[in-house]
């Protein structure tokens, strides 16, 4: 299938990437490159809260029903999100009504109501949230490796109770103000586009109303190395990261030899789910942690097992880890096989609108570039062995950090196993 994004910029200087395909639908994503790391602790939730706002009524479309009635009639849907680096709107809709997603998606940047009663309701719900948030296992144990090892809660998108309590309208219409700019923004549509000219009209019709202002990124972040245990009394295994800082960061001058260290990554994987999980039988699954930004971070090893499998299977990670890190066993033939696998990846991409919009999106607002296939897969197949070594050369070099999260398992030297093991 054809892929041939094509770039515009709005006179206000919003970034458009356009992507044809033929189908009968489009996707639209709308990506403010701002999210929880740009908030200060009095601040932790406030864009979160202002995205539950954005799609709770418009001076057109007073209610979400309204909204919601709207562009289901239409054979659409949309739906809003925000993480730590991004605020976005995004929908999917029968191409013919195209101009009316994005005519919603404007109205609810530019005349959002932020009623004080509906304000009110969604504070309630976003408390429920963050309880639900607080009970869930796997964010419990993110972040206890965010705040031990990153020195900020992993929650802070979701906000502290007592900010959720304190945030007011002016507040939240301040917030946004400051944050949204056409200097941040950009906007993806993958799908049927029968005229470029009339959408890129369309478009600046709409959007012209963003101002164009500067706005600040705070990418810092301080890895700071320990061993955490927290004991959690409903879980019966012990799970556990193993983590070491960046090598590199993740910038597009970086692109290829980091592309050759996932490489490495995806074959550790691999031979550590045969070692412990296929010939011992130890785990029921073993991945590939990475917590950070782009430029700075953690990443390692993560599993979870019963806790008195716990120093066998450390034992046998690190064993592993050694082999593959030290002793070279990568091999053309295994190279080939992930990249005949990543053609099925890039498969998938070229059939989904909604895919390809949100990878166009997300590595113009990472990257500033227009995500380039080709480029990518040319890399895919000419990596070669030796770039493989050399880019995975200080994986487990830097200060390591072991948490555990669940179930007791005794006086057990987890660290020291690690080290016993890995030569």
């Amino acid at each position: 299938m054809e892929f041939k994004p094509t770039l515009h910029k709005l006179s206000n200087g919003v970034t458009v990437i356009l992507d044809s395909m033929d189908l009968e639908t489009v996707a639209v994503k709308i990506r403010f490159t701002t999210g929880s790391r740009d908030e200060t602790p009095d601040t932790y939730g406030i864009t979160h809260f202002c995205e539950h706002m954005l799609i709770k009524g418009t001076k057109q479309f007073p209610s979400r029903k309204e909204l919601k009635d709207y562009i289901e009639n239409r054979g659409g849907t949309f739906n809003a999100s925000t993480s730590n680096n991004l605020l976005q709107i995004y929908g999917r809709i029968i191409s013919e009504n195209t101009n009316d997603l994005l005519t919603v998606f404007a109205d609810m940047l530019k005349n959002s109501l932020f009623d004080e009663n509906k304000i009110e309701i969604e504070r309630t719900v976003i408390l429920d949230e963050s309880r639900r948030a607080h009970s869930n296992n796997t964010r419990k144990f993110s972040d206890l490796v965010h705040t031990n090892l990153l020195g900020f809660s992993a929650y802070r998108t979701l906000g502290t109770d007592e900010n959720i309590k304190s945030f007011t309208r002016e507040q939240m219409m301040n917030w946004l103000k400051q944050r949204l700019s056409a200097k941040n923004c950009v906007i993806g549509i993958s799908g049927r586009i029968d005229d470029k000219e009339s959408l890129l009209k369309k478009l600046e019709e709409l959007f012209n109303f963003l101002p164009n202002h500067d706005v600040n990124i705070n990418r810092e972040l301080k890895y700071t190395p320990c061993d955490k245990y927290k004991k959690e009394l409903n879980i019966k295994n012990v799970w556990i990261n193993i983590l070491f800082p960046f090598i590199r960061p993740d910038t597009f001058e970086n692109m290829r030899i980091n592309l050759a260290e996932s490489k490495f990554r995806k074959y550790l994987q691999q031979e550590l789910t045969e070692v412990v999980r296929q010939q011992n039988g130890l785990v029921y699954n073993i991945g590939m942690s990475g917590y950070g930004n782009e430029y700075d971070g953690i990443h390692g090893i993560d599993t979870e097992t019963a806790p008195e499998n716990l120093e066998r299977a450390v034992a046998l990670i690190a064993q592993t880890a050694y082999r593959i890190y030290k002793q070279d066993t990568i091999t053309d033939d295994i190279l080939k096989r992930f990249y005949n696998i990543h053609k099925l990846v890039d498969a998938d991409f070229l059939e989904s609108a909604t895919r390809r919009c949100d990878i166009l999106v997300n590595h113009w607002g990472d990257f500033g570039k227009v995500y380039d296939l080709r480029m990518i897969q040319e890399f895919d197949k000419s990596i070669t062995v030796d770039e493989v070594i050399s880019a995975s050369q200080g994986f487990f070099d830097g200060p390591m950090s072991i948490i555990t999260f669940g179930a007791e398992y005794g006086d057990i030297d987890l660290r020291k196993i690690w080290t016993d093991n890995f030569k």
